[in-house]
């Protein structure tokens, strides 16, 4: 069926959100990663009857980034082919498996993200790895040791590169108040984190830069009520355990 049948002239944006509202209805898992400059760019392929490989191809190696499996990230795309029939649905699906299966078998390279300045989650867990080493070296314990500050950003009502401001802000917030000797890490365009020591300044510091990104984000013509949740987040004593808590942060 086709749900834009009743629109003379769709947009890439009610193309989008009604994919979004399908996504969400079927139960994609967390709501808040699922718009992402890519699906904008599918969306706006499919309407104006561009080559839909690229941006299908990208979009697919967004997900496989954003830790969602292939079978979830094609079982969503069968919903944009709902609403769209006239797209070939297979060449989505295919260039998605593709862009999907090369970003999970490429070699981890990039370190920093260009636009945020902030390091890659593969590099946060090569850094999360020699802290575990050098605890267990010293007989000590890593949540007593160490533990990583969280900023939680609020994403709703963007779309396309909008939702990138939020992090950018926030990213600069963050070198400014843990300026030396930390991991500033991006985990997706809503989270990123910071591996710290547990000094005596820990809770100011988490305090100056709740602050700051709230100050810097009011002054972004999209702020809004809520615009970041900042805390302290405890790190398990088990490495195994270290990384389950960035997946689970990360979605």
């Amino acid at each position: 069926m086709n749900h834009l049948s009743h629109l003379t002239t769709p947009t890439s944006g009610e193309l989008r959100e009604r994919w979004y509202e399908q996504s969400r209805a079927a139960g994609w898992a967390f709501v808040s990663d699922w718009h992402h400059p890519a699906v904008d760019a599918l969306c706006e392929a499919c309407l104006l009857g561009r080559n839909i490989w690229a941006p299908a191809e990208r979009l697919g190696a967004v997900r496989a980034e954003q830790g969602v499996s292939l079978g979830e990230t094609l079982a969503d795309l069968d919903g944009l082919a709902c609403l769209v029939p006239d797209v070939a649905e297979g060449v989505i699906q295919r260039a998605a498996s593709l862009g999907w299966a090369e970003r999970m078998t490429r070699p981890h390279l990039a370190v920093f993200d260009p636009l945020t300045g902030l390091v890659s989650v593969d590099y946060l867990r090569t850094r999360l790895g020699e802290v575990y080493q050098a605890a267990d070296v010293d007989g000590a314990k890593v949540s007593t040791t160490h533990a990583l500050v969280t900023v939680r950003l609020n994403l709703a009502g963007r779309a396309g590169w909008d939702r990138l401001t939020p992090l950018i802000l926030a990213g600069d917030a963050m070198r400014s108040v843990f300026d030396g000797g930390h991991t500033l890490a991006r985990l997706a365009d809503h989270m990123a984190v910071i591996l710290t020591d547990r000094a005596p300044t820990l809770g100011r510091r988490t305090q100056l830069l709740a602050e700051l990104v709230a100050e810097r984000l009011r002054r972004e013509r999209r702020s809004s009520d809520a615009p970041a949740r900042i805390w302290i987040e405890r790190l398990p004593d088990h490495g195994r355990a270290a990384t389950d808590l960035i997946e689970e942060l990360a979605r």
